[in-house]
């Protein structure tokens, strides 16, 4: 099982009142050590604001993995996940397929449909509802999928909210068939329809006792097009393995203020349960990636070493060595 960390960048005003040069340092610092202790990506995704008020910096998913790609280069490069709505998906296509390239094969690509108006509207995007939003997205997995593929040297698309002409995307992705596409979520509409048809990877933002019934949906959904889920990856979401008080309340509520008050101020937030448990129960459901978001870590190491503890408990032990951790 690999284990992937996702790197602070900013959305959880980690970095308030820090210069980017320092920021930019610990990023580097951090994806560092998660090369040398084993870890087998690092994650960023697209938030171009941060998620509370103030003055913290909110790094560009895109510029932090190209400047991570050269000083990394034995781990993958995720992003979890490109807002389609921010983007021309030709273009999209353009920079996932360069960006795999100069890192030789290593990029993740994963694509959702938004679900921050105030972002959309201080960048000067559409913010369409969410049928709106998931048909934009469905036509961009189409192109982006076509365009980074090395079969498919040509080709055109009309759809309602996208178009390309007789495009022929340029460099290639280092891979066959081509980039390496995620999403994330478990609607089972269109996600896991989008995942079936699309993707190498699918991300599951839900608990370990809801993975079943979900994976019986996703399996009939790759059976309507003749596909073999086990070609698909199956990664459970970065906030998954973390337990805190009150994080999942009565009536099935995934998500509740304590995960977010555990990056704005993780002293304030006390663990319930054993994350050690959690993290068994995705190795015993077969997932094949966990993506670890982890508070704390844009000033301290600690918390990755408590992590790594956690996954040896939990039977995950690739790592490395463990150094004493740096503060």
């Amino acid at each position: 099982m690999q284990v992937g960390l996702v790197l602070p960048q900013g959305y959880f005003n980690e970095f308030e009142g820090w210069e980017p040069g320092r920021a930019w340092a610990r990023i580097v610092e951090l994806a560092r050590t998660a090369e040398r202790l084993g870890f087998g990506s690092i994650w960023t995704g697209e938030h171009v604001l941060s998620k509370w008020p103030g003055e913290s910096i909110a790094f560009d998913c895109w510029a932090l993995s190209s400047g991570l790609a050269p000083l990394v280069p034995r781990v993958g490069l995720g992003l979890i996940v490109v807002n389609s709505t921010f983007h021309n998906p030709a273009l999209t296509a353009k920079a996932a397929s360069t960006l795999d390239a100069i890192s030789g094969g290593r990029l993740t690509l994963g694509l959702g449909a938004g679900f921050k108006e105030n972002e959309a509207l201080a960048y000067g995007h559409p913010y369409p509802g969410l049928r709106d939003r998931m048909e934009w997205l469905s036509e961009h997995f189409e192109i982006i999928w076509r365009a980074t593929r090395r079969d498919e040297p040509r080709f055109s698309f009309e759809g309602t909210y996208a178009r390309v002409e007789d495009l022929a995307n340029s460099p290639r992705a280092a891979r066959a068939p081509g980039v390496k596409l995620l999403i994330g979520g478990h609607g089972r509409n269109y996600t896991l329809r989008l995942a079936a048809r699309y993707c190498d990877e699918l991300n599951l933002n839900v608990f370990p006792d809801q993975v079943p019934e979900l994976l019986e949906v996703f399996h009939e959904r790759c059976a309507e097009i003749g596909r073999d889920p086990a070609t698909i990856e199956l990664n459970c979401g970065t906030n998954q393995i973390m337990r805190y008080k009150n994080l999942r309340v009565t009536g099935g509520q995934r998500f509740a203020e304590p995960h977010e008050l555990a990056y704005q101020d993780p002293e304030k937030v006390a663990a319930v349960g054993s994350r050690a448990e959690e993290l068994a129960a995705w190795r015993e459901l077969g997932f094949d990636r966990i993506t670890a978001g982890i508070p704390g870590l844009h000033n301290t190491d600690e918390g990755l070493y408590e992590f790594i503890e956690d996954c040896r408990t939990a039977g995950i032990d690739f790592f490395d060595r463990q150094p004493e951790p740096t503060t």
